[in-house]
């Protein structure tokens, strides 16, 4: 049989391979800034200049100046072809490659997985029209007793499934979608040979991906029945352990200078109606790596809201770990005893909540005093197993200077001397290493964002190509905004043509647009390169609006200047051939004087003027 690998199941792959995790394994990265840093693996070096970007999903060395995503690593790392490449990570993974001698299995497939979607979203179109029937009366009314206003309930889409076992069954059945599409969707059960209603009588909170695809529902009940909160199943287009609610709406957020995970859909939502909007929460189970990794491709700070109960931070606790080992900044805000973010914000407010996030507490020190909770330090016995196993977490304390203080700390609270809790440290350092066990250490260096000097100063009108296919490549609501604004021959740089016209294709296609997607577009290792130089420029702005604006500007003044000096080029030649006369010529003088006045306002718009 012959391997067929389609695009969605490659980009499926790539998803999968979070680049940070693929690269780790040939490379010891250390976090830094918002990205990691290592020795290229490519060329011999003794200070690291390889950095890879988790956020966009790529690498560069800005020592010999190769770079691109994870297909391309793996292509240079173990010299292989591009369909060789994918198939390596695809068994790093587990993914079963598709054998079929044409396209007619994945077809079959591919179709099935988008009536699944038609589904799902046919259904929550359904379960949002309920909320504002008469039979939805109730639950609107409990959600604005929980405060929440009708702007904040249709950002999310909220819905209500009625009381009844075949509302929404009967409903879809008439849509025309078929009984056994509606089970493999998780909308309906099947059971002893009856079919019904999976969600009934509950507030229905849609599960929706960042590219806009409704996945899977929460319902809320509206009584003290069990369950509370009930979701739908693991389905061919909903994997619990790798999404996050209100993920979609943070990628539209104005900063992601932080991610702030809750435990339930409620919270989520109130923070976001309180202006939190990079709340997201993990669906009620306890946080996954996975769900960790994709946290770190938006963010490298994070904010543990779970409740203030003690369920509540018994999971921040089991998640403490996880989002470290993947490389994140944590730290935990407290709240008052047995109050979660939705109560808190309800009847404090939102400056309450910033004062509460101002004072979050850094991963050790929240660690440190949940351990100190469980020991009575008035004995002589308890102080010492604090002491043991305060040692345990501080070991994982990198900066000498940062560990140096939790130390005079635990000096102060159990009186044991600070140069014997170094030297307990010491020696549970000394048996990890005979362990074997490997631990990351992590610096305070800034992340290197501009390249390194030696290089020609690049020419505004190019940077400004530069800054705006970067800005489209970053999403679908980006990439909008430029389109709509130019035409890809207004780039004189081919590459940067090139970017443009590709997230031209991605939008038309209905695809998410992001810089790997892109990147996966093509296969010549140079424009990857070159894509990947262009990608690692940053970009800094206060109003993206005016920062496009900007770049318009600085590429249309270029564009308008070039013009007008070929026009005054071929004037003059006109004038030394003796072809005043002619009708060219007295065009040529017309559309010198138009370019010479929109060549001056451009100009007076690039410098600030008008």
């Amino acid at each position: 049989m012959g391997i067929f690998l389609p695009d969605e199941w490659i980009d499926e792959v790539r998803e999968r391979n979070d680049i940070v995790d693929v690269i780790s394994e040939y490379v010891h990265l250390k976090p830094q800034g918002r990205g990691f840093v290592g020795l290229c693996p490519f060329h011999a070096e003794k200070t690291p200049s390889f950095h890879v970007n988790p956020e966009k999903q790529l690498y560069h060395c800005f020592g010999c100046g190769v770079g691109g995503n994870v297909f391309t690593f793996i292509m240079a790392v173990e010299k292989l072809e591009f369909v060789e490449a994918v198939k390596f990570l695809a068994e790093r993974v587990g993914m079963a490659l598709p054998q079929t001698t044409d396209a007619e299995e994945f077809i079959r497939s591919k179709s099935r997985t988008e009536r699944i979607y038609e589904v799902n979203r046919e259904v929550a179109r359904y379960y949002h029209r309920m909320l504002f029937s008469p039979e939805g009366g109730q639950a609107l009314s409990y959600l604005k007793a929980r405060g929440l206003d009708l702007n904040i309930i249709r950002r999310f889409g909220i819905g209500y499934a009625p009381d009844g076992w075949e509302n929404a069954k009967q409903y879809l059945l008439k849509q025309g979608f078929e009984e056994e599409l509606l089970i493999q969707a998780g909308i309906v059960v099947s059971t002893k040979g009856r079919t019904y209603d999976r969600f009934r009588n509950r507030v229905i909170f849609p599960i929706i991906k960042p590219r806009g695809l409704v996945v899977g529902f929460g319902g809320r009940v509206l009584d003290d029945s069990l369950p509370k909160y009930l979701n739908s199943p693991e389905s061919p287009v909903f994997h619990k352990g790798s999404t996050l609610f209100g993920l979609n709406l943070v990628r539209k957020a104005s900063s992601l200078d932080y991610i702030i995970i809750a435990e339930g859909y409620m919270d989520v939502v109130t923070l976001h109606q309180f202006g939190f909007k990079t709340a997201v929460a993990s669906l009620g189970t306890s946080l996954t790596q996975q769900q960790a990794k994709v946290i770190r491709r938006y963010t490298q700070q994070v904010y543990i809201a779970y409740d203030g109960d003690a369920a509540g931070q018994k999971a921040t606790l089991r998640g403490l770990d996880i989002l470290q080992d993947a490389g994140l900044k944590v730290k935990v805000i407290l709240f008052p005893q047995g109050m979660d973010p939705d109560e808190v914000l309800r009847k404090y407010g939102a400056e309450f909540f910033k004062k509460l996030m101002d004072k979050a507490v850094p991963l050790v020190d929240y660690k440190l005093d949940r351990l100190r909770s469980q020991y009575d330090l008035q004995t002589s016995e308890g102080r010492a197993r604090y002491a043991t196993e305060a040692a345990k977490i501080l070991i994982q304390v990198p900066n000498l200077l940062e560990r140096d203080v939790h130390i005079q700390r635990l000096e102060a609270q159990t009186g044991f001397s600070s140069r014997l809790l170094y030297q307990q440290i010491a020696q549970l350092e000394g048996s990890a290493q005979k362990e074997g066990v490997k631990r990351q250490l992590i610096g305070n260096n800034r992340y290197i964002d501009k390249m390194p000097g030696g290089k020609e100063s690049m020419p505004s009108h190019i940077k400004a190509e530069r800054y705006l296919v970067n800005l489209m490549a970053s999403s679908n609501w980006l990439a909008k905004k430029v389109v709509e604004k130019v035409e890809p021959q207004y780039f004189e740089e081919p590459i940067n043509r090139e970017i443009f016209n590709i997230v031209v294709e991605l939008l038309n296609s209905g695809k998410e647009v992001s810089i790997p997607q892109v990147l996966s577009s093509i296969q010549d290792q140079d424009k990857i390169q070159q894509m990947v130089e262009i990608f690692e420029l940053p970009v800094e702005y206060d109003n993206i609006d005016k920062f496009i604006s900007d770049c318009i500007d600085e590429i249309m003044y270029h564009n308008l200047e070039k013009r007008r000096q070929e026009v005054v080029r071929l004037i003059r030649q006109m004038e030394q051939e003796g072809k005043q006369a002619t009708d060219t010529y007295r065009a040529l003088l017309s559309e010198m004087a138009v370019l010479t006045r929109k060549v001056a306002a451009s100009r007076h718009r690039k410098e600030g003027i008008l």
